[in-house]
Parts: C-alpha cells; sequence; structure tokens
C-alpha cells in the first residue's frame, strides 16, 4: 500500500475484507443444516455482499489520509509498519507487476531470511523456510484463510499463481503468540485482487512463451457505494521439462485457479462478506529412487507419474461496532479442503482428503480514545477454535485398512493482544496466546514488539522477542504409509528468539536501509529416524537445541525520477541439534534489483539478479541414505522483464527468465529450467 492511500482503502482492509491480520473459523461439514449447503452457502453470500476495496465510501470522496504501509496480518489488527517492532516485508501489487513472475514462490525468492526449494519443474513441490526454520514452521494465508496441509503441516507453493494477487506480506520471526502453531519461522499472508473503482471494471491477460507455455486471467469486478464483488478466474498451463535430467519426457503443469471475494455494509456499524477459492492442478514428476547408487540415478524418467490436487477455501465474517466506536466485533469462520490423488504409471497410488474448520471471535477495546479509529492504545482479545481432519479414500491403495479412519484433533485458542503508541516515537507491541490442545500438552507463547523513532526522524530502532510453538502432524502422528510409522507420543516443538535492527533513511528520504541480526533456538525438533533392519522410518524428538541466527538486509534508493534499485541479503547460519548444516537453506542469498522507466513514460524494464551460495542439501544416494550433507554448487540467476503502455488500457508484457541460462540445483538430483522466455498482453475495461 503507497503513501496516500485513502481512508476508505484502509478501513475496507480493516473491518471489510478477509482480515489477513486473524484467523479464521471454519464451518464442520457435519454441522446441522450444512453438511449439503456448505459452498452454496459460501458462494451466495460471495455474490450477494460486494467488496469496494478503495474510494467506494462517502468517506473516501471526503478526502485522504496519508497513512503509509500498513501491515495487515502485523497482529489482531493492522498496524503502519513504521510503528511494527518486528520484521517484516510488503510487496505490493505494483511491484507483483514489475517482476513479472508467473507464481508466487519466484515473488518471494526477492525477500530476505526466505530460502525457496522447487523439486523440478512449475507445479513442483515448492516450499518455503523462513530464517532457516523448516517448511512446516510457515504459515500461509490466503485471504486470511489458513491454506497449510493438514497432514504435512506445510503449504506447497507449487500450486500458487500471481495473476489474481494484489499483495504479500512476509513476517518473519515466531508469530504463535497471534497465529499459534505453523508460524514458528513466520506468516506469508497473501492477499487477492478487489473492486478498485465505483461501477463494472475488468481485465483480461494472455500470455505465452517456451516450454509450451500459455496463460490467462479473466477478472470481472464491480464496485458499488457500500461494497463491491470481484470474480477472477486463472489458467496456466506448462508443457515443463523433464526434471530427472536424463533428456526424457517433459514434466508439465496444469492449474485452473477461480477466486471470489465480497463485501457489504448493511449497516453503518455492520459489514459482511465472504471469500470462496478453488485452485485445481495436474503436475507431473519424476520417480526419486531411496539409496541410489549415484547421484545420477537419483531421479529417473517416469512416464505416467503425476499428482492432482482440489484445493476448495473459504470464509465468511462480520464485523460490527458497538458502545460508539469503543469496541470493534469481528466474528469469522473458515474452512480448507484439500484432495489429493497420486499416479504411477497412471495407476493410481494415492487418494486422501485433509480438512480444516476454524472459528474465531475478537473485539478490540479503545483504551484512551472514545473509538478504536481515533486510539493510541488499543486491547485486543480473541478466541478461537480450529478443528483438523484427514483419511485415506481409497481401500485399493491402503496398506492397513486404519488408514481409512478419519483421524481427527482440535484445538481452543486464548488469544490477548496490547498497542500503543506513544507522542515520543515509541510503538509497543505485546502478544499473550494459551492453546488447549486435545492431543498433546497445552501451551502458553508470548511476543514483544517495540520501535522508537529518534528525535532526528531519520533512524528507527525496532527489537523484537518471542516465543513459538509447533504441534505434529497429522501424519507424524498416525502414521498412514507403509514405511512410515506414526508416534503419538510427539512432543511439540518449541522455539524461543529475538531480533534487533536499525533502519535509515538518508538523502532526504530518496534511499532506505535496514539491517536486523536475528537469533532463535529451536526444541524437541521432530526427525524422522530409519530402522535399516525394518526399514520402517518413525518421529521422533530430538535431543539438544537446534540454532539459527543471521542477518537480514534490505535497502532501496531511488537514484533519479527514472531510475529505482533494490537489494535484499542474508546470512545464515543453521544447524540441528548434531551441529550439522541444516539443509535447503543457503548461508548467503543476495538479490539486487533494478527499474528503469524510459522517457516515453509508458516503458519500464526491471532487471534481478540472484546470488545463492552455502546451499547444502541431504545425500539420498548408498551407502548415506540421507544421513549426510552434499553441498550444491553457488549460481546466479538473472531475470529481465519489461511493460509497455500501448494505451491507457492495453499494456504489452514481457520477461526472459535464467537469462544466462545458468545450469544449477536447489534440490540435490533434481534438473532445474534453463532460459525461458513470456510475452503476453494485459487489458483493463
Amino acid at each position: 500500500m503507497s503513501n496516500g492511500t485513502s481512508v476508505a482503502v484502509t478501513s475496507f482492509i480493516v473491518c471489510g475484507g478477509p482480515a489477513p491480520s486473524k484467523a479464521h473459523f471454519g464451518l464442520p461439514a457435519d454441522w446441522p443444516a450444512l453438511k449439503d449447503m456448505q459452498i452454496n452457502r459460501i458462494f451466495c453470500v460471495a455474490l450477494s455482499t460486494t467488496a469496494a476495496f478503495s474510494t467506494v465510501s462517502a468517506q473516501a470522496q471526503d478526502g485522504t489520509v496519508d497513512l503509509g504501509t500498513i501491515v495487515l496480518s502485523g497482529g489482531l489488527t493492522p498496524i503502519p509498519d513504521s510503528a511494527f517492532g518486528r520484521a517484516s516485508t510488503v510487496i505490493t501489487e505494483t511491484e507483483l507487476e514489475a517482476l513479472d513472475k508467473r507464481y508466487v514462490a519466484d515473488v518471494l525468492r526477492t525477500v530476505p531470511g526466505l530460502a525457496v526449494s522447487r523439486t523440478g519443474s512449475f507445479g513442483g513441490l515448492t516450499q518455503v523456510r523462513i530464517r532457516g526454520n523448516e517448511a512446516n514452521h510457515t504459515l500461509v494465508l490466503i485471504d486470511g484463510v489458513e491454506v497449510n496441509s493438514v497432514n504435512q503441516g506445510e503449504y506447497d507453493f507449487g500450486g500458487l499463481l500471481t495473476a489474481d494477487i494484489a499483495r504479500i506480506e512476509v513476517l518473519r520471526g515466531a508469530q504463535s503468540s497471534i497465529y499459534g502453531s505453523n508460524a514458528i519461522g513466520g506468516v506469508i499472508s497473501i492477499t487477492t485482487k478487489r473492486a478498485t473503482e465505483l461501477g463494472f471494471s475488468g481485465q483480461v491477460r494472455a500470455d505465452g512463451g517456451t516450454d509450451e507455455t500459455f496463460g490467462g486471467l479473466l477478472a470481472l469486478r464491480q464496485g458499488f457505494e457500500r461494497g463491491g464483488l470481484s470474480f477472477s478466474v486463472a489458467h496456466r498451463e506448462t508443457g515443463g521439462f523433464d526434471i530427472s535430467g536424463e533428456g526424457g519426457e517433459d514434466d508439465g503443469d496444469i492449474n485452473t485457479t477461480i477466486n471470489i471475494n465480497g463485501d457489504y455494509e448493511i449497516a453503518p456499524s455492520i459489514v459482511v462478506g465472504g471469500t470462496l477459492r478453488s485452485v485445481s492442478r495436474k503436475s507431473d514428476f519424476d520417480q526419486f529412487n531411496f539409496g541410489a547408487p549415484t547421484p545420477e540415478e537419483l531421479v529417473t524418467d517416469a512416464p505416467g507419474d503425476f499428482t492432482e490436487v482440489d484445493e476448495l477455501y473459504g470464509s465468511l465474517f462480520a464485523e460490527i461496532e458497538t458502545f460508539d466506536g469503543r469496541l470493534d466485533n469481528r466474528f469469522d469462520a473458515s474452512f480448507a479442503d484439500t484432495d489429493s490423488r497420486t499416479f504411477n504409471d497412471d495407476l493410481k497410488t494415492g487418494d486422501n482428503s485433509g480438512r480444516r474448520y476454524t472459528l474465531t471471535y475478537s473485539g478490540t477495546v479503545a483504551l484512551d480514545a472514545s473509538t478504536v479509529d481515533a486510539a493510541q492504545q488499543t486491547l485486543t482479545f480473541a478466541l478461537q477454535y480450529e478443528d483438523e481432519r484427514f483419511k485415506e479414500n481409497d481401500p485399493s491403495v491402503v496398506f492397513d485398512p486404519g488408514q481409512l479412519e478419519e483421524r481427527e484433533r482440535s484445538q481452543v485458542g486464548y488469544i490477548l493482544e496490547y498497542r500503543g503508541s506513544f507522542d515520543v516515537g515509541l510503538d509497543l507491541q505485546g502478544s499473550v496466546r494459551f492453546d488447549d490442545n486435545d492431543g498433546f500438552e497445552n501451551f502458553t507463547t508470548w511476543a514483544l514488539g517495540v520501535s522508537y523513532l529518534l528525535p532526528n526522524d531519520t533512524t528507527r530502532l525496532h527489537a523484537s522477542a518471542a516465543t513459538g510453538v509447533q504441534n505434529p502432524t497429522l501424519i507424524e502422528q498416525f502414521g498412514f504409509f507403509a514405511d512410515f510409522e506414526g508416534n503419538p507420543d510427539l512432543e511439540p516443538e518449541q522455539s524461543r528468539g529475538f531480533d534487533l535492527g536499525v533502519e535509515q533513511t538518508f538523502a532526504d528520504g530518496a534511499g532506505l536501509i535496514d539491517v536486523t541480526y536475528f537469533r532463535e533456538e529451536v526444541t524437541d525438533e521432530i526427525t524422522s529416524v530409519r530402522d535399516p533392519v525394518t526399514g520402517l522410518s518413525r518421529p521422533v524428538n530430538q535431543d539438544g537445541t537446534s540454532d539459527r541466527q543471521g542477518v537480514e538486509v534490505t535497502g532501496s534508493y531511488t537514484f533519479f525520477d527514472r531510475f529505482d534499485a533494490s537489494l535484499a541479503y542474508t546470512y545464515l547460519d543453521a544447524t540441528d541439534p548434531d551441529g550439522q548444516v541444516e539443509v535447503r537453506r543457503p548461508k548467503h542469498e543476495l538479490y539486487l534489483q533494478g527499474t528503469y522507466r524510459l522517457p516515453n513514460d509508458r516503458t519500464s524494464v526491471t532487471l534481478g539478479i540472484q546470488y545463492v551460495s552455502g546451499l547444502f542439501d541431504l545425500d539420498f544416494t548408498s551407502p548415506s541414505f540421507g544421513t549426510e550433507r552434499v553441498e550444491l554448487g553457488d549460481y546466479t540467476l538473472v531475470d529481465v522483464s519489461f511493460r509497455h503502455e500501448i494505451n491507457d488500457r492495453v499494456t504489452l508484457i514481457g520477461s526472459v527468465t535464467n537469462l544466462t541460462d545458468e545450469d544449477y540445483e536447489e534440490v540435490y538430483g533434481y534438473a532445474t529450467p534453463g532460459r525461458e522466455a513470456f510475452l503476453g498482453l494485459s487489458a483493463t475495461f
């Protein structure tokens, strides 16, 4: 969100949008009168309620206030980034357009503290690790709905397209005091596009490129005086390449994503709305051979191997202002359903489903003013119920009839958050959460954040400390695989850490640099131990401590009106309890970007350079069988993209990725894409 954002824009995001600042409640399918009508109700709400993302209210038309960038997911209520004591990054729609990436995972490579690894081609399993933590320590929200896999605990970014994305927020460091489990490493919050003007509007985009790639977007939006409605469908298909590197059959991906969101102000103090998102994809993969004699034989060509995944997410909310604005109340309900099927040689070998239902109430009270909007000190309290379920669906592909039994667990979270802003340039945030688990020990987590702007108005100090908790995944708890047995006696993983940073602006605001040091300890980290006699793997809590520490640097500078440059650098030292380096987390990662706008004011060119060094992975060849590490080669990737406005409605877009055709590895044994080029058109109406 750029400077000059209208009051109405911020008000909508806080009160009328999907509120990625809070977790949402879900509606169990077996609740009375909901089993057969669950999806229909959410769809109807999305159609009958509307969402205006900007100047669609009388308040917005009266004037604007410069609120700066707002971190929507920074707590139970949004907060200006200038007052936020915790490390965060906000990627705006304009920045997304300049990068011209097709998948969100590739955008996240530009963010400090994040490590992205993709197993082969687009659509393949894509993991994101924050500050050296595991992939299932990253909580992912899309329009406020938690989308992490119920069985594995992590979110596969392989299916997340950028086409309908308006905003990405990344919170680094443990966020469990607000979001509970899955947030030891941090939170990635995605906001989809909405209506931005009164009346009917839309967008059409089409592009194509190498590897038989083509994609398109159709978006239709309607803005009203009291709300709005947005609908989009995005499709992307690529023939891919052979991820085994043997020159065999190409491994492609097909993805169709449909998104609906809306809200409506039914009264001056009541806003209701909802979201619905569907993702259907098919992704090819090749055979991974555990214990292969050579690295070249770890991944071999396997025509007919693919996965089919259907994801459905939805939410409903109501926000009610009471006591003349002194108390703001929000009620949320959400669900996340994932159905996955695996095929080997065109024969189904896996079929399972995961469900998550969440219910949340939160209330924010003004402590030093008559309304929440005017208050500099607020107290927010919240109550959250979450239910998770997982089961295998097809008796013909399970090794034990017990797998067909639906496994279920639930928890209740009690949350309290304080916000204080003081005229001396000091801002404070504090939160505490107690989780009452039905299958594990109960836990209390907390977080503190402080931001202080020095009297020179150019130097800001920020610091935070927090604890985190990560429940065992359902797979770790119950098993479900023939060569993997669950462990019901596992303890949740725990973390404790802090960060300290200095943000400095210079050259009359043209430049900015932020340097942050972080340190974290994780105990009871869960790993799998393989019995060489039985061949079974079993999860266990490791003794000792996993240590993570490092430095994150971000910077930007406007050299002149037409050229902007930025950088993001991460130094990471992450080791497991045995003192071995953690895998798939580079020691050094640098991203440089520059954007130049031509004198015609219609054309811009963006250059991005990524350098990765000190990247390790597990060696699954024989005789190591995953017990040893192997260091992958350093690499540098160069991308270039451009945008040319043919007229006020039509824009020509294009990009070349891996411009130098670098040969590199992110995951040991898997090939990576070479040079690729894309060209397309985007039109608004």
